[in-house]
């Protein structure tokens, strides 16, 4: 029996936002269907991931359902994109690990939100820190799959770069401190995130380890802000990745991360900061 491969990931957000345009213009399948010239069939099995929908039926489904012109856009690209195969596709699922829904709302992101505790963002990462909690995490792991995943994050990084990815990170000071690596490795990996702040497009701010407490403690997570105008939470664990979308998920997000903002370091403050632990790693 052929199982056929499940639809990816850009297919699935898809139709999630087409749905969700549909029922925000209060048409039914039926109303829809008629409208835009399909029958009611095909646009139920569009909506159930049974039939591929292309950039045209995309384009008629979004004018049928009122959408403006820069959604309608982005919702055409994700349509012709969803045929086509990342740079991800020619690595293993073993190199790939946990990371391969995350990597492809990456590659259609515009902005990036990432509070992370214990650990600096995997995106302003050094290979050198990257590589040090690659084997803290996969102590079993080849050196092999050690390589190939260290080759994924450093694409990952320079594909967010070449298309000048808006981020704002906010961590915790304790993962300034831990020394991952060796004091030499978490010098140069403070050095990058210093040089990162004060880079165009990019934002670092620093939760001091004084402070009482905040809304996200024990959740890091990362909001996507996508090119057809959606959101996405994003949830890193031992056991995998997931993502949520629905409003109210996302707006709880919203509200812890403007939580975050308003309790962090000023992006002046955090800078120093960073310098200031910099200098202890390099003393140490």
């Amino acid at each position: 029996m052929i199982v056929p491969n499940p639809p990816s990931l850009r297919r699935r957000r898809l139709v999630s936002a087409l749905r969700r345009l549909r029922t925000e213009a209060g048409l039914t399948i039926v109303d829809a269907a008629e409208a835009a010239g399909f029958s009611e069939a095909k646009l139920s099995r569009i909506e159930t991931l049974r039939h591929m929908v292309n950039g045209d039926d995309t384009y008629r489904l979004a004018q049928v359902y009122g959408a403006d012109q820069q959604t309608t856009d982005a919702l055409v690209q994700l349509a012709r994109s969803s045929k086509q195969r990342g740079w991800w596709a020619a690595y293993s699922d073993d190199a790939l690990g946990r990371l391969t829904d995350y990597i492809e709302m990456q590659a259609d992101a515009v902005r990036i939100r990432e509070f992370e505790e214990g650990i600096v963002p995997g995106a302003l990462q050094t290979r050198g820190y990257t590589e040090a909690v690659l084997r803290l995490g996969l102590p079993d792991a080849s050196e092999e799959t050690i390589q190939q995943r260290l080759k994924v994050r450093t694409e990952l990084q320079e594909s967010a770069r070449s298309r000048d990815l808006r981020m704002w990170v906010i961590l915790d000071e304790m993962a300034l401190r831990r020394p991952v690596g060796g004091r030499g490795v978490m010098a140069d990996q403070l050095a990058a995130l210093i040089s990162a702040a004060n880079s165009p497009g990019i934002r670092v701010q620093v939760l001091p380890t004084d402070m009482s407490g905040h809304p996200a403690m024990g959740t890091p997570f990362t909001l996507l802000d996508l090119a057809d105008r959606a959101t996405y939470v994003y949830l890193d664990t031992l056991a995998g990745g997931s993502y949520l979308e629905e409003t109210r998920d996302v707006d709880r997000y919203e509200s812890a991360w403007e939580a975050l903002q308003a309790t962090a370091l000023s992006f002046e403050d955090s800078t120093s900061l960073m310098e200031t632990i910099r200098t202890e790693h390099q003393g140490g």
